[in-house]
């Protein structure tokens, strides 16, 4: 009895072994359904041999060690009883089941996202085809999967800025069209896969995203989901020339007839190997060009934007609003890149020009000057003389020397002609020295015969005179006997509007005047002069030298008096107040001692960015570090500390967003009244247009972070699809044979039994 009943057990367990029921034969149909019997409580099938084992060895020991027992065949059923409900008992505390398994073959479904973003109509394909059209050879290789696979479910939807289905037979005859000025290619991608889930995405896309979030962030979103990516890659890596004019920085109230410097800052990338021209126009009229050869880049760095700065000057010579228009450009012919023309409005008035002047005795540049100046009703001039002690010369100005740091910071020019160092304190010397580069005054020295500029060389003004001076007490000069041409305007004088000379109703250009004396000599010049006029034998008549904000000019010739002759000041005049105006062009910034600038100027949202803050001169204590804010479209604000750089303060952060104009202003550390603010434009993720290249290294970060692969040809990708393109669903139904009413009642008999043959032999 026991014996047949541990057979039918077994073989119920070689279900479970394979021996009776086996999987699904393959062509079982859409719907294939198994039966085995198993045990719950057991997660490995090797564990039912130790479990037959302990059933079969405790029925054996209730057999052997049964104890007193009926006699004959009731005595072998009472103990078959026991062993049976033992065994039973073990068995049953590993739950067995009737499992059920219903298999169900499922559609496997490919998602074909089509770019429809305008980059996408380029002809860069193989053999000049048109991005699409690439889509459209790979939707053909698609399509021929289908007989071989009649569960294959293909379905084509647009991203880039174009939403919906795509009809597969646009796709196959080449008539789709790419449309889209934008490719959020992120954020829709992210929907048609939260709506279609599909087995299968597979991108057509040069991956130029300018919207939203890029795909391997947008990809970073789906770790959960069991989704294969595919990525065909259309379009060329080529970096296609860009010229950019990001700032035109200049007084918004400009003085009538001075200087105004305008710095022009533009981005470049990939431009020819050409110099930058940039051209300005005044209500219209030209109002001079300066160019500047960008400095060479890696061919690898290409791409990114290069900061590109020129200088140039305008004198408004009327009052009211002033249109000024900068045009730059790169290049010529077919080559030739163009930054889109930017056109400002500049209010034009009368300023007057405040001028100190210090000498030792009237002599006659000196005097002339003062008289012209004193005529001028746009020129406030107070002279000061040190004819044994110092004494104001005439009745304007301070009854005291003013040189002070307060009484000096109204002056935009100081005059320092015939008077040596002997005259003055080194505090005085220090003072002036500070208003030239913190305050950005001018200061103009007039040489004459005596030679007592010189002695300034051992001085702490030494370093603000841009030439070397030779040491002797007088300074000999001989005649000329040609026709003077030393003040024709050299090339730098002539782009920066200075030295023009007074011609057209009668007037006369330089070399037209009467002689004057030779230049005074020079010994050598400083590195950073230039020199705006020189003589007929090219020695320096004008020499200049820029300590930021400041200027400082120095004149080797004093005798441009001798214009005056039958005319006045009309040309001693026009020649010092040019020169005196251009030596104020510091005092523009007013007490800007620092310039805040962001490089590069142009950038997307997440580009890193460096914010630098530069010292226009020699600040006083310049502290520790410094708090800059950046404020965006919106009223954005991000906070951004900038640590010691050299001479300055620098950070690099990631461009924020949105895209916009952000502008930068100092917020601590430094008083914002001394610095030069300036922004940073942050532009949606390049346009879509103007810099339509494959993006590579995003489409490879998206198939890094799906586990996918990009592919530049349809029929490669195709060949990497699944060999097995069939998806199925099993549903799992589970009979538990344990906790049913029959098993107790097993049990409970067969005890019964027994218990009822012993009893009837009276045994306990």
């Amino acid at each position: 009895m026991a014996a047949s009943v541990l057979v039918a057990i077994s073989a119920h367990l070689a279900v479970v072994l394979g021996a009776v029921a086996g999987p699904p034969a393959a062509d079982a149909g859409p719907h294939a359904v198994t039966q085995s019997f198993v045990f719950e409580n057991l997660p490995q099938s090797w564990l039912i041999l130790p479990l037959l084992a302990l059933a079969a060895a405790l029925a054996w020991w209730s057999w052997k060690r049964y104890g007193p027992a009926p006699k004959g065949p009731a005595g072998l059923l009472a103990k078959a009883c026991r062993a049976v409900a033992l065994a039973v008992c073990v068995l049953i505390l590993a739950g067995p089941a009737w499992k059920r398994v219903t298999t169900s073959e499922l559609p496997y479904h490919i998602l074909v996202a089509v770019d429809r973003s305008a980059s996408m109509s380029r002809t860069d394909g193989p053999k000049g085809q048109s991005r699409i059209s690439q889509a459209g050879e790979l939707a053909s290789a698609l399509e021929a999967l289908k007989p071989a696979n009649p569960l294959l479910a293909i379905t084509y939807q647009a991203i880039g800025g174009v939403h919906g289905a795509i009809d597969a037979r646009d796709l196959l005859a080449g008539t789709l069209t790419a449309p889209g000025s934008s490719s959020p290619l992120g954020e829709d991608l992210d929907r048609l896969v939260t709506d279609e889930r599909p087995d299968l995405v597979v991108v057509a896309s040069d991956g130029r995203v300018t919207a939203g979030s890029s795909l391997a962030v947008t990809a970073g979103r789906w770790p959960a989901r069991d989704l294969q990516t595919l990525t065909l890659a259309t379009g060329t890596e080529a970096v296609e020339p860009e010229l950019f004019t990001d700032e035109i920085e200049i007084n918004r109230e400009a003085a009538l007839g001075e200087i105004e410097p305008v710095e022009v800052r533009l981005s470049g990338r990939a431009l020819p190997h050409a110099p930058v021209q940039v051209a300005m126009t005044i209500d219209g009229e030209p109002a001079g060009t300066a160019s500047v050869t960008p400095a060479p880049v890696a061919e690898d760095a290409r791409a990114q934007l290069q900061p590109i700065e020129v200088q140039l000057d305008a004198t408004f010579a009327h009052e009211g609003p002033a249109k000024v228009r900068i045009t730059a450009s790169c290049g010529t012919g077919a080559e030739k890149v163009s930054a889109i023309t930017q056109e400002l409005t500049v209010q034009v008035s009368e300023r007057k020009l405040s001028v100190l002047m210090l000498g030792h005795r009237p002599f006659y540049e000196l005097r002339y000057m003062r008289e012209a100046f004193k005529r001028d009703k746009s020129v406030t001039l107070h002279a000061y003389l040190a004819e044994g002690r110092w004494r104001r010369w005439g009745v304007d100005g301070p009854d005291n020397l003013p040189l002070q740091p307060a009484e000096l910071s109204a002056y935009d020019v100081i005059i320092i002609g015939d008077v040596g160092r002997e005259a003055f304190q080194d505090a005085d010397l220090a003072h002036i020295d500070k208003a030239v580069r913190g305050g950005g005054a001018g200061l103009v020295w007039m040489m004459s015969e005596t030679g007592a500029i010189a002695t300034f060389e051992n001085s702490p003004l030494a370093d603000l005179l841009p030439a070397h001076l030779p040491d002797q007490p007088t300074v000999v000069r001989g005649f000329l006997d040609a026709v003077p041409r030393y003040l024709s305007r050299t090339q730098h004088s002539a782009n920066l509007g200075l030295l023009d000379p007074v011609t057209g109703d009668g007037g006369l250009d330089w070399p037209q005047l009467p002689p004057l004396l030779g230049a005074a000599p020079l010994a050598s010049l400083k590195p950073g002069a230039d020199i705006l006029a020189v003589d007929q034998n090219g020695a320096p008549l004008v020499v200049t030298e820029l300590f930021p904000p400041g200027r400082s000019i120095l004149l080797a010739v004093d005798d441009t008096w001798r214009w005056r002759r039958n005319v006045g000041d009309r040309y001693l005049h026009r020649f010092q107040s040019q020169l005196l105006r251009y030596a104020a062009s510091g005092r523009r910034g007013g007490s800007r001692a620092w310039r805040l600038f962001v490089s590069p100027r142009r950038a997307i949202p997440g580009e890193l960015v460096t914010i630098n803050l530069a010292p226009l001169g020699e600040p006083d204590s310049p502290p520790e570090n410094v708090t800059v804010s950046l404020t965006g479209p919106g009223g954005a604000q991000q906070l951004v500390r900038l640590d010691h750089d050299g001479d300055g303060f620098s950070a690099r952060i990631s461009a924020p967003g949105p895209a916009g104009t952000w502008t930068l202003a100092v917020e601590g550390g430094i008083d914002e009244r001394k610095v030069d603010p300036g922004e940073l434009k942050v532009l949606a993720p390049e346009d879509e247009l103007r810099d339509p290249r494959l993006d590579r290294p995003g489409l490879d970060a998206f198939a890094t972070t799906t586990g996918g692969k990009v592919f530049t040809s349809p029929a490669a990708l195709v060949a990497a699809l699944p060999r097995d393109l069939r998806k199925s669903e099993s549903v799992i139904t589970l009979s538990g044979l344990w906790d049913s009413w029959w098993s107790l009642l097993v049990i409970t008999v067969l005890f019964a039994i027994e218990w009822s043959l012993r009893r009837a032999s009276r045994l306990p």
